[in-house]
């Protein structure tokens, strides 16, 4: 009887070990489907919102993964509505079970209202585990670049080793708040670390995100084409999740690139091209805002007016109080090439206050030197210092922005203009060397150019001399002949 009930115990143990797996393996592809389904479906929906929303496959995936794997009708439906795009009665079931969770979903449908809750209740915090790496994530979001910027900061993420979803997210949302600290190699770590992550465990849209945080650091750092082809591989992933609002923000990214890189037909085409999609009216505004940038380069004022006080309007709209400011810095660009100092002056107060309200630092000292420049142009000596100077303060608290270079060099032009060639004199060697820690051809040109000045009205000959010559090789570096047109011409006069 024994060795009969063994191979009957034989037996049963061979089919468990066939049916166990087998069923598993259904169970998995069956949640993987259904969290395939949730993440295209919500996507959908986001395409027509004019907020920029929060997506994360990993709260999704998770919401999926619960809700079914609860029992009872209410989970069931609560199931069929995220796999069908509709996050809130997803959202309400798992509040008893998980608040942190339930409203993380609940932001993909309300970014700005989940963000308000979250930090009247102290819902998440950042040492929420799991959870906690959205505060910053969604203060991003909604430019909050105050909360961005303190929770980064206590954050533990190691930009070397990204094993986990988490520390994914967490590179990713470390390299937006380097980029907006100017840190470009930190940005750049933290940025290719998340991309690694996301790439190797297929999060599609992430991923893309990574590309575009990519592209705008090796924008800013002029490596034009890496940063096209981080633009054409997120364009590439929007075309194949067929999402098309994203697809026109990574074409309007394009546009920018194609700006800075002198290409405006090129950027014009771009632009054209993301409009035609189905955007949003916020979108919409943003590119109009592209494009007043856009004929600022081309030095068509009247064109960039235009569409500067087009997306203002649609901003106000909006209530966008981050759109209106950067169209009232467009406007203030505008006025300061059309020579009209004072409306410089005004529109760029305006836009310094809603990025102040914002905690948008580098703005704000774009801001207060636009204003500087301006009162110096109508040399109001005392008002352009004061702006100045609040440059230079500000820098104190967030260093890394160009324009405590540009301040120092403005402030020395002052004080030549005053006759204290000293003092001028320590201020441009205080802007030199922050241009050679940054490597900015253009400013060394001017600074070197400006202590040669100083050395001519000195009578320090010699010291002229060469600093024209340093000038002038600088000059050449940055390819702007009317620069070296400059310098030559003041080289040859002396």
């Amino acid at each position: 009887m024994s060795g009969k009930y063994f191979e009957y115990i034989l037996w049963i143990s061979l089919i468990a070990a066939m049916i166990i797996p087998a069923i598993f393996w259904h169970w998995r592809m069956r949640l993987s489907f259904l969290q395939n389904l949730a993440r295209t479906n919500i996507l959908k929906r986001q395409q027509k919102n004019n907020q920029y929303l929060l997506y994360s496959a990993y709260i999704i995936n998770r919401c999926c993964r619960i809700l079914f794997l609860s029992s009872g009708t209410e989970a069931r439906s609560a199931l069929k509505s995220l796999v069908g795009g509709y996050v809130v009665p997803a959202a309400d079931f798992l509040h008893s079970q998980s608040p942190q969770l339930a409203v993380l979903l609940q932001a993909h449908a309300d970014t700005i209202a989940a963000y308000t809750a979250i930090k009247k209740q102290k819902i998440i915090t950042v040492d929420t585990p799991k959870y906690g790496i959205y505060l910053p994530i969604l203060a991003h979001l909604t430019n909050d670049y105050k909360t961005l910027l303190n929770t980064v900061g206590k954050l533990k993420i190691d930009a070397k080793h990204c094993r986990t979803v988490i520390q994914a997210y967490g590179n990713a949302i470390s390299a937006y708040a380097y980029l907006h600290e100017g840190d470009m190699l930190s940005a750049s770590q933290n940025a290719s670390a998340a991309l690694t992550f996301f790439q190797k465990h297929q999060y599609a849209i992430e991923t893309a995100s990574c590309h575009l945080i990519l592209a705008q650091i090796y924008r800013i750092s002029c490596v034009s084409d890496i940063a096209q082809t981080m633009i054409e591989s997120a364009i590439k992933i929007y075309q194949t999740q067929k999402t098309p609002l994203f697809l026109a923000r990574a074409i309007t990214a394009k546009g920018m690139l194609m700006v800075f890189d002198n290409r405006y037909e090129e950027a014009e085409t771009e632009y054209e091209k993301a409009l035609k999609l189905q955007i949003t009216d916020q979108l919409r505004a943003d590119i109009f805002n592209q494009k007043a940038l856009l004929y600022l380069a081309q030095n068509d004022i009247s064109a960039a007016q235009k569409y500067a006080k087009f997306a203002l309007d649609m901003q106000k709209r909006l209530q966008n109080r981050y759109g209106n400011a950067l169209s009232l810095q467009l406007l203030a660009h505008a006025a300061f090439q059309n020579q009209n100092h004072r409306k410089t002056v005004i529109f760029a107060r305006q836009a310094h206050d809603l990025y102040n309200k914002q905690a948008n630092c580098s703005a704000v000292a774009e801001c207060l030197y636009l204003a500087a420049e301006a009162e110096y142009k109508m040399r109001h000596y005392t008002a352009s210092e004061k702006f100045l100077r609040r440059i230079l303060e500000l820098n104190r608290v967030h260093s890394g922005s160009f324009h405590t270079a540009n301040a120092y060099s403005l402030l020395g032009l002052i004080y030549l203009q005053k006759n204290d060639l000293q003092r001028a004199k320590v201020l441009f060697q205080q802007s030199l060397y922050l241009e050679q820690s940054r490597c900015r051809n253009e400013g060394l040109a001017a600074d070197y150019a400006n202590l040669a000045l100083i050395d001519d009205l000195s009578d320090y000959t010699e010291n002229a001399a060469a600093n024209w010559q340093i000038a002038l090789e600088y000059a050449r570096k940055t390819g702007n002949q009317e620069l070296v047109a400059l310098i030559e011409k003041r080289t040859t006069d002396r």
